[in-house]
């Protein structure tokens, strides 16, 4: 049995956590609009991800995401290199086994992100 360093022990947990808070993120940026209750977070949500996308993005290149650019990192530090630009590019070559349309891939997050953000916009400021 080969001893693990601390530090890529560490790099492991911080790669775990990052994947969790990913698909936390994008579970509640799809769906936390259908719940009245959560929608101002989920605006607020809607809100630091369009900052890091055309803010940050304006600095970075558009679609920037600060998370992902993080995650790339701790992944380029275990020496496992990101295989995709974005997480969820990666995601959808995960889960669908195949290497996916990097344009499909942002078009439908796009398109869902505003749809939902809009949904959201709209049953907030109805009150429902």
């Amino acid at each position: 049995m080969t001893d693990t360093p601390p530090q890529l022990v560490t790099l492991r947990i911080l790669n775990i956590l990052l994947h969790i808070a990913h698909l936390a993120i994008i579970l509640f940026s799809a769906l936390g609009w259908l719940i009245a209750t959560l929608r101002p977070l989920h605006l607020l949500l809607q809100g630091v991800i369009l900052f890091s996308w055309f803010g940050l993005g304006a600095f970075k290149g558009w679609t920037y995401c600060f998370l992902t650019d993080l995650h790339w990192r701790v992944k380029q530090a275990m020496g496992r290199p990101a295989q995709s630009e974005t997480y969820m590019q990666m995601l959808a070559n995960h889960l669908l086994a195949r290497n996916v349309d990097a344009g499909l891939v942002n078009r439908v997050t796009i398109t869902v992100f505003f749809s939902t953000t809009l949904l959201s916009l709209l049953l907030f400021f109805r009150g429902h």
